[in-house]
């Protein structure tokens, strides 16, 4: 009968201690631990704007129209401060091939300082190859503000 009792006592504690435990896991609100992401390194969003954008366009010897080039504007939405950008682009078509290509270098320029709340225009990225306009699908564009 002894060990019953020691039994019972046993499951007590343990029923209370994982309880105890539970509830104030549950208590506490959960958060999620982002490595490397928001909630550990900010980036914030570059303050820029892409305007005016036009594919430079050529024929091709088999009568295709085909882009090698992006003409586009650059704004500055800061206010109070100058910046400098880089603007990279990726275009996909047809599904699955790239221009530039899949792990060459990315397709980019860097602008020159502009000032508060002022457009930058005639700002020209030209590709390593050429892409059909009847195959193209997509169209990637990343800005960082470098300065």
């Amino acid at each position: 009968m002894s060990s019953l009792v020691i039994y019972v006592i046993v499951g007590i504690i343990v029923l209370a201690t994982s309880s105890l435990a539970f509830g104030a896991t549950l208590a506490t609100p959960l958060e999620f631990n982002l490595i490397g992401a928001s909630d550990n390194v900010k980036v914030d969003s570059a303050r820029a704007n892409m305007t005016g954008i036009s594919f430079i366009t050529e024929v091709s010897g088999l009568g295709v129209v085909e882009t090698d080039g992006i003409n586009f504007d650059v704004g500055n939405e800061d206010p109070l401060n100058s910046h400098t950008y880089q603007i990279c682009i990726v275009l996909e078509g047809p599904t699955g091939v790239f221009n530039p290509n899949s792990g060459d270098v990315p397709a980019c320029t860097t602008t020159s300082s502009i000032p508060a709340n002022t457009i930058l225009v005639s700002q020209i990225i030209n590709l390593s190859n050429a892409t059909s306009i009847n195959d193209l699908l997509d169209i990637s564009v990343s800005i960082e503000e470098l300065s």
